[in-house]
């Protein structure tokens, strides 16, 4: 099984765990100190970093269709266009950050996203994408935003089927920094038994990148004794590496699950964000901006 060396260090019942010892770079570590789990994943993503080259199987579009993975810019002309227009706009903050703090440069990003999904959503039909319903989990940050973006509900829509869920992307002292380790903290626990054996929804702007995140989620909540049956991933763009790595883990783990996406990327940096002319930036970080209220 591919995540069966990942430690999952959990808190104890009625406390939380405290990273911040942990952390390499504490100051610059963006989400909550005190989590409920830390998923230790080691080194098993580094095959994943720089461009695929077929380590996880053939991406083509005959493959992809009988796993279920479809990408609308592999169909759609104006699907090629909006990644083209966010790539201009993730170059220009990754050559300077105060972008981040751009309102202006924020908003045409999010409306870009609010297009994707809505793209998303007229070609649902076509690939027979039934998640209609489900229970949707928001990975905090940028997962509140796309969830609400996916559904095609307002910003600050109140969603009755929502869990939220918060995980950080992190990196350990004493460990290369293409070790990847992630935080979970759960806003409501109990929640949680609602998904057991059921299809959910889990929508981000990239998903997967890594995989990282959603990997961790799934792997905290099984310690909890809960797994779903299915996972519809929604999304503006993903990784070739990132899916196919996810796609067989899920698999193995006796998950069923299904890739629907705007755009698709080829490259990772060393650090596991997207670049080359796929690139994103920090989703979580430029949408902060329209989180719900």
């Amino acid at each position: 099984m591919f995540f069966d060396k990942v430690i999952i260090t959990s808190a104890k019942s009625g406390h939380k765990l405290d990273v911040r010892p942990l952390l390499l770079d504490p100051d610059n570590f963006f989400g909550d100190h005190k989590v409920d789990h830390l998923v230790k994943f080691k080194d098993l993503y580094v095959k994943i970093i720089g461009k695929y080259h077929g380590q996880f199987g053939k991406w083509n579009l005959k493959e992809l269709e009988k796993k279920q993975i479809y990408v609308l810019e592999n169909y759609y002309d104006n699907a090629k266009y909006l990644m083209n227009k966010i790539n201009e706009i993730a170059q220009k903050i990754v050559f300077n950050s105060v972008f981040y703090h751009d309102t202006g440069i924020a908003n045409e990003y999010f409306l870009l996203a609010k297009e994707g999904y809505e793209m998303l959503r007229e070609h649902e039909s076509q690939f027979k994408i039934e998640d209609k319903g489900l229970t949707a989990i928001s990975l905090e940050r940028a997962g509140l935003i796309t969830t609400r973006l996916a559904l095609g509900k307002s910003q600050n829509a109140k969603l009755k089927n929502e869990i939220r869920v918060v995980t950080k992307r992190t990196h350990l002292k004493g460990e290369p920094t293409t070790n990847l380790s992630v935080t979970v903290l759960w806003r409501d626990k109990e929640q949680l038994k609602q998904i057991n054996n059921q299809a959910i929804l889990i929508s981000d702007f990239v998903n997967p990148a890594s995989g990282a995140s959603s990997t961790a989620f799934i792997l905290a909540a099984q310690k909890l004794g809960v797994k779903p049956k299915k996972i519809f991933h929604r999304s503006i763009s993903l990784t070739q590496a990132g899916t196919l790595l996810m796609k067989k883990a899920l698999t193995e783990m006796g998950i069923k699950s299904t890739f629907y996406s705007v755009g698709v990327a080829s490259e990772l940096s060393l650090n596991y964000y997207l670049i080359g002319d796929r690139a994103v930036a920090d989703a979580g970080h430029i949408l902060r901006h329209f989180l719900p209220k």
